[in-house]
Formats: structure tokens, C-alpha cells, sequence
């Protein structure tokens, strides 16, 4: 397959590539390709939804039927999904699969484009029967992956460069979250608010091409698209307070989100260090979680539709174990469970082997908690609120918290619900929480691990000084000294490179033994005391750092601050020295990757 996609490329594409850039310019051919993506999107999510659906049904004719054996085959589908999906992902996708968007992040971060064919249909199979089989996880990451894979090859089939692969990669993203939601507008939120918020207001137009094709093709030849329909009523002035209070709310939840997968997450990699064992117990403790509260399977929105209707009694009938007890005790229980451990059996699905994300999760967790809010206060007798809008704002609330994209939240849940009459509440909800959230956790649940390793920063200039590693910018025109050299001797070689302040001591098999100053040494080195009887080794500096060549150019930057020098050494991974860094040259490059960025 790849090899005939390379003669069809040589013989055909470029051909036609190059008679369109002569024709009708080089920015042109970026439309038609957006739209391809956008159909490719389509595709990919009506494929994942399809195969889930499927899986779906197989588990539910399980569960309904009168066969012991069967029904506890359908308490360990999660366990054998979980299992099925480690094994595609190792088979399949290779040492380097990954299950969220922070790897996509961190490349798109440092201006990595190359993504592996292969991640076209692998998340589509790996979270398929993850979440198909009961795992509770959301589709929309892996089908965010399979976009950005849609994206970077369509590109790259194509022949386009580096600077519009990264945005053809967000149209594939934008195209796959529109197509999954029929929310055109919510995908570019998405992709420009989390994965590239570089881009600048030109981009989006690209984007949303590709977002309303697939929105196009998804609506005309496909049914999988997640629509929480719902009326809501018209919100009212005095429930504004509570709207802040339901933001300042949905933060708390939002912080506890992320906290309890990243604390669950070291956990289960401490305590279980094999994978396998990793895939057997804690897909057996997923079992048992949710056997007690089937309604944390799957991705939950079947739930959701329940609570716009006020149907708890939905919800006890998924749950016959907390259905025996009262009626207030149980939905107490099942809408606890729901705000506090779905995220957290979400993590457990995904750590121990499966495959998916916590877009989905975020949703549910909010709406959950959006509705226990409006409850509580009604209990209270204070005021009545309308609990079908606080549902819905409570999506939103929680969504902005975790994944820190308030316009995605806000426009993302009015299109997928239909409740563009609740856009006020709904920005004043999404701004409190993104605020309040900002003030206990800094980054989104996706940037957390990266800014913590220090990979990931919201500086700029550290953003754009880490695409590059030092050997970019390296000075490799050197003379070398050897440390047995007298001043005399020393003195002939600096005559011979009138140009050059500092000189490298090297040993004998090119490792740096210290630096010679040109400017330290001027006073001694033309003394005919010291002509015979003092050596380079008396003179030279041993220096305090030397860079690898794999350090980036952040690093660079922050030593030659801290050390208040113009140049620093550079070693090569054995050990030989390479050459020198300067901050001028450093200076120099970060010029050209700023114009670079503004004309992105």
C-alpha cells in the first residue's frame, strides 16, 4: 500500500500540484485539501461510532439475557475490551502509541509535524473495543488523533510544507471533533484553543472549510453524530448569582478531575509496573466498579439525555444493586459516583490498557454536577432554579476547567445541545471556571506531565527556542589547542586567526579539557618570561558548563544568562567537543523563527 502511494505521488500528484501552484498560486491548493480532510474526518468518526455502536448492542443483548454465564460475560466485557485494545495498540501502533492529545501537543509545540500513517486507523480499532466493550472513556481524543494523522499525511501526500502541515494537522482535529458533535464551529475553538494557539486569525479559515465539510458529509451520509437535544427554558435575571456560584463550583469539580487521574495514574504505574499486570487488575477492579454503577460505561451520554428529562428513575434501572436502597440514598449515590469517579475510572480504563479520552468524561462529570448544584439549592428552598439549564452549564463549566478552552466550551455545548438561548449563562459560567481553575491548577489536564517535565512552557520564547536543538546553531569552525603548548607556540597560532577570542584544549581523542580566552591571557602571553616556561594547560579555563548537542536552544539561552557569557561549549554524545554556541547567533535564529511564527 505504501509503495503504491509513492508511485501514484510521483507519477500523478505532483504533477498536478505543480500545474495548479502555476495556475492559481501556492496558497490556493490549501482550500481543496481542507475539504479532503474534512471527508477524511467524517469518515473516521463514522467508522469509530459505527464499530462502537456495534460492540454496544452485542453487549447489551448480553446483558438482557436469561443466561448466567452470559450476564457474567457481560461483567467482564470491560477487562477483556481493555486487554483486546492493549494488544492492537502494542501490535499495531507500535512502542510509541499514544493515548492522549499531550504527545500531539508537545510536537506541534516544537514544529513536529511527521505523524505515522498508521495512526489513520489505529486509535479508530484500539478505542473501538476499548470503549465498545464497556470502558469508560470518551471517543473524541482518539478521534481528535486520527484527524491530525488524516491531516499531517493528507499533507504530506500533497507536498505541503512544514508551516501548513501544522494547520492542515488542526483541520483534521476541527474536522473530526465537527463531525462527531455537528459542532462546525466548536472543532476550530478546538483545535486553535488546545492544539495550536499560535495561529493567527488567517487560519481559521482553512479550518473551518474543513470543519463544515465534515459537518456536511457527516450529516448527509452518516447518523453517528453525539446530539444532546434538549428545550431549554429562558434563563432568568435572578438566577445570575448562582451562575457565578455554579462556575466557582464546576472549577472545584474540574481541579478534582485532573488531580484524581494524574494521582490514580502514578499510582496504578508504581504499584502495577508490568503492563500486563496492569491490563488483568485493573481492568478486574474496572469490572468491579462498574458492576456496582453501570452508569459510569461506556462514554455516559445516554444519562445525560435523562437528566435534561428528570428521568432519575433511568438511572436507578441501570443501577439494581443501589436500587435496592431508598430512593434518595441510592440517587445520592449514583450522582456522587458520577461527579467524583468517572473521572477516575476513566483514568483506570485508559492506564491499564485501553484507549481513549477524557473529553467525554468532562461532559458528563458536568452535567452530573451542574444538576446536583441546581438540586441542592432547590432543596434549600432559597430559589427554584431550572435544572435542565444548569445540566447543560455544567457541561460547560467542568469542560473549561479541565481542558482550559472556554470558547470551545461555551459554543461546543451550545451546538451539541441546542441551547444557544443559554449563551450568557453559559460565558459567564465558562469564564468563572476557567478562571477559578487557573488559580489551584495552571495548565489542562493535557499540558499538566508536560509543563512539569519543564517541555512544555506559555512563554513564547521558550516555546519557539525549543523547537530547535543547539546543533543548529552551532559555531563548528574552531583551532584546536593542545595543552602542552607554550606560550611562544601559542602565540604564532593566535597570528594565524586574528578573528578568533577563545580556543578549545582538547585531549587526545577530541574531548574539551578547557577554554583559552584570548582576553585573559593578553598580558602574560606576550611576556618573554613566560615565552618557554608556561603552558596552555596553566592558562586555560576548565569550563563550568558544556551543552550536548541534543539541549535545546531555551537551555542555551538560559545558561548563557545565568553564567553571563557569550558563548558556551558543545559536546557531541561520545563525549568529543563540536563547537561553540553564541548568544549572537542564538539572536540571529530567533529572528527568523519569529518572522516565521507571524506568518503562520
Amino acid at each position: 500500500m505504501g509503495y503504491f502511494l509513492i508511485k501514484l505521488r510521483r507519477r500523478s500528484v505532483l504533477k498536478l500540484r505543480n500545474l495548479w501552484e502555476n495556475r492559481l498560486g501556492t496558497r490556493s491548493r490549501i482550500v481543496p485539501i481542507a475539504m479532503l480532510i474534512g471527508v477524511a474526518g467524517a469518515v473516521a468518526a463514522a467508522v469509530l461510532h459505527e464499530l462502537v455502536a456495534l460492540l454496544e448492542k452485542g453487549g447489551a443483548c448480553l446483558r438482557s439475557s436469561d443466561s448466567p454465564a452470559l450476564k457474567i460475560l457481560f461483567l467482564i466485557l470491560p477487562l477483556a475490551g481493555i486487554a483486546l485494545s492493549y494488544f492492537i495498540q502494542r501490535s499495531i501502533g507500535g512502542n510509541r502509541y499514544a493515548k492522549s492529545l499531550s504527545p500531539l501537543i508537545l510536537a506541534l509545540n516544537r514544529r513536529r509535524t511527521a505523524i505515522p500513517l498508521r495512526d489513520t486507523f489505529t486509535h479508530i480499532l484500539s478505542s473501538a473495543v476499548s470503549v465498545g466493550m464497556g470502558g469508560s472513556a470518551g471517543l473524541e481524543a482518539p478521534s481528535v488523533l486520527t484527524g491530525a494523522a488524516a491531516g499531517a499525511n493528507t499533507a504530506g501526500f500533497f507536498g505541503i510544507d512544514r508551516r501548513q502541515k501544522m494547520l492542515m494537522i488542526g483541520c483534521g482535529a476541527a474536522a473530526a471533533i465537527s463531525a462527531i458533535f455537528q459542532s462546525p464551529i466548536g472543532g476550530v475553538l478546538f483545535a486553535i484553543e488546545v492544539l495550536l494557539p499560535e495561529f493567527s486569525v488567517a487560519a481559521l479559515v482553512p479550518m473551518l472549510i474543513s470543519s463544515a465539510v465534515a459537518m456536511v458529509v457527516s450529516r448527509a451520509f452518516f447518523h453517528h453524530e453525539q446530539v444532546l437535544f434538549v428545550i431549554n427554558p429562558q434563563w432568568r435575571l435572578d438566577a445570575i448569582p448562582f451562575y457565578f456560584l455554579c462556575g466557582i463550583f464546576c472549577a472545584v469539580i474540574g481541579v478534582i478531575v485532573i488531580r484524581s487521574v494524574y494521582f490514580l495514574t502514578a499510582v496504578l504505574k508504581k504499584k502495577l509496573a508490568s503492563p500486563w499486570r496492569r491490563v488483568f487488575a485493573g481492568g478486574l477492579i474496572l469490572c468491579a466498579v462498574l458492576a456496582v454503577f453501570p452508569v459510569l460505561r461506556g462514554q455516559g451520554y445516554f444519562f445525560i439525555t435523562r437528566l435534561f428529562k428528570g428521568d432519575m428513575e433511568a438511572l436507578l434501572n441501570n443501577c439494581p444493586l443501589i436500587a435496592k436502597l431508598p430512593f434518595p440514598v441510592a440517587l445520592t449515590l449514583i450522582i456522587a459516583a458520577a461527579v467524583l469517579i468517572k473521572a477516575a475510572v476513566s483514568a483506570l480504563t485508559v492506564e491499564s490498557g485501553g484507549d481513549g479520552g477524557i473529553f467525554a468524561p468532562a461532559m458528563f462529570v458536568g452535567a452530573f454536577a451542574g444538576f446536583a448544584f441546581a438540586r441542592l439549592i432547590n432543596l434549600t428552598g432559597i430559589v427554584v432554579l431550572q435544572e435542565e439549564n444548569f445540566v447543560v452549564i455544567g457541561m460547560c463549566g467542568v469542560f473549561s476547567a479541565v481542558l482550559r478552552a472556554p470558547l470551545t466550551g461555551v459554543f461546543l455545548i451550545a451546538e451539541v445541545t441546542f441551547s444557544y438561548i443559554l449563551l450568557v449563562p453559559l460565558m459567564i459560567v465558562s469564564g468563572v471556571a476557567y478562571a477559578v481553575a487557573r488559580l489551584f491548577e495552571q495548565h489542562s489536564i493535557y499540558r499538566k506531565a508536560l509543563a512539569e517535565a519543564d517541555l512544555l512552557s506559555d512563554d513564547r520564547d521558550q516555546a519557539m527556542l525549543r523547537t530547535l536543538s543547539v546543533r543548529v546553531c552551532i559555531t563548528p569552525e574552531f583551532t584546536p589547542l593542545a595543552p602542552e603548548l607554550s606560550m611562544k607556540q601559542l602565540r604564532k597560532i593566535i597570528e594565524n586567526s586574528p578573528k578568533t577570542e577563545f580556543f578549545p584544549v582538547l585531549g587526545s581523542t577530541g574531548e574539551l579539557l578547557g577554554v583559552v580566552r584570548l582576553e585573559q591571557i593578553t598580558p602574560v602571553l606576550f611576556d618573554p618570561q613566560f615565552a618557554e616556561t608556561m603552558l596552555v594547560f596553566d592558562l586555560m579555563e576548565t569550563p563550568r558548563i558544556v551543552l550536548d548537542e541534543d539541549d535545546d536552544l531555551s537551555r542555551a539561552v538560559s545558561l548563557l544568562e545565568k553564567t553571563s557569557q557569550d558563548n558556551l561549549p558543545v559536546k557531541k554524545r561520545n563525549g568529543k567537543f563540536m563547537g561553540f554556541v553564541s548568544a549572537a547567533d542564538i539572536f540571529k535564529l530567533y529572528r527568523g523563527l519569529v518572522r516565521e511564527a507571524d506568518s503562520f
